[in-house]
């Protein structure tokens, strides 16, 4: 079964490490640069995951977090990558919805395990 992922980060040097390595493990990747396109990616199409930034310029993953919990039938897990490593963040971070939290920097092939792990523990 083919999965879809959403990346939401302003970095695109980010988006194109996690393309590249989500891609090589065959996922289909789809990108948004802020929050407020990463939401109309959203209404447009369904995804299997969601990888959100909080700290982004538009709209913050925070305020994204707080549309999506707004949708009734929204249970589609969320993977935070944030640079924020307060335990604050990420406790708001999960609060509003967020599945995971993981710190930057971080290593790609870390980011992919821990979606796979998410993709298994889904499926039981």
């Amino acid at each position: 079964m083919e999965r879809k992922i959403l990346i939401i980060d302003d970095s695109p040097t980010l988006r194109k490490l996690l393309r590249f390595y989500l891609k090589k493990k065959g996922y289909t990747v789809d990108e948004a640069h802020n929050g407020r396109v990463g939401l109309e990616n959203i209404s447009k199409e369904t995804f299997d995951l969601i990888i959100l930034d909080m700290a982004m310029p538009v709209m913050s993953g925070e305020q994204v977090l707080e549309k999506l919990k707004e949708k009734e039938n929204f249970h589609t897990p969320i993977l935070i990558l944030s640079a924020n490593r307060e335990d604050e963040s990420k406790a708001t971070g999960i609060s509003l919805g967020a599945s995971y939290y993981m710190t930057k920097p971080f290593k790609p092939p870390e980011v992919v395990a821990r979606i796979e792990e998410i993709f298994k523990e889904r499926e039981t």
